[in-house]
């Protein structure tokens, strides 16, 4: 496992072992993809497939554009991005995040590392209220539990302890 930089050194990215690219761009590519989300839409029985491609389409450039505009600004990722559960309100260190946008059918999901950090574990497309309702989704909880607990077992506590792993697994 890797983790890679994405955006400037406060977002990052899980690299799973087996995989081709970070979760950033795994979801991206996948997320930009007309034959991917078509075949996601059929997979999940949407009515109006035309209509969901397009939104995902948009939702995705939406996140990009977001993301892009956030780090270039050298604005907080906490604009971004939120608690998962209400019950991590009060965590500082690992709590775990999602990225929302009123209004868009994507979700990202990430560690908060500390202030103006979070490395990305996953992201799903929004098919239910709760995680736990749809296999991906849920799929990408049990994902953020693990790299969460990966982060424990390797001491991050701080910025400073996150940068020290990331330059052992270089």
């Amino acid at each position: 496992m890797k983790i890679d930089a994405i955006f400037a050194l406060t977002l990052f990215a899980f690299h799973y072992s087996g995989e081709v690219d970070n979760e950033y761009d795994r979801l991206m590519d996948n997320w930009t993809d007309v034959s991917y989300l078509r075949k996601y839409a059929k997979d999940n029985a949407i009515e109006n497939i035309n209509q969901f491609v397009k939104d995902r389409l948009n939702d995705a450039e939406q996140i990009q554009d977001v993301l892009e505009e956030i780090t270039t600004n050298n604005q907080p990722l906490e604009f971004y991005f939120r608690t998962l559960f209400d019950t991590e309100s009060g965590i500082k260190i690992l709590s775990l995040q999602k990225g929302k946008i009123e209004n868009n059918g994507i979700r990202v999901y990430a560690i908060k590392i500390d202030a103006n950090c979070f490395v990305i574990t996953g992201g799903a497309i929004k098919m239910s209220q709760a995680m736990q309702d749809h296999p991906d989704s849920n799929n990408e909880l049990a994902k953020i539990k693990a790299a969460k607990e990966y982060l424990q077992e390797n001491s991050i506590f701080d910025i400073d302890s996150f940068y020290e792993l990331i330059n052992e697994l270089q």
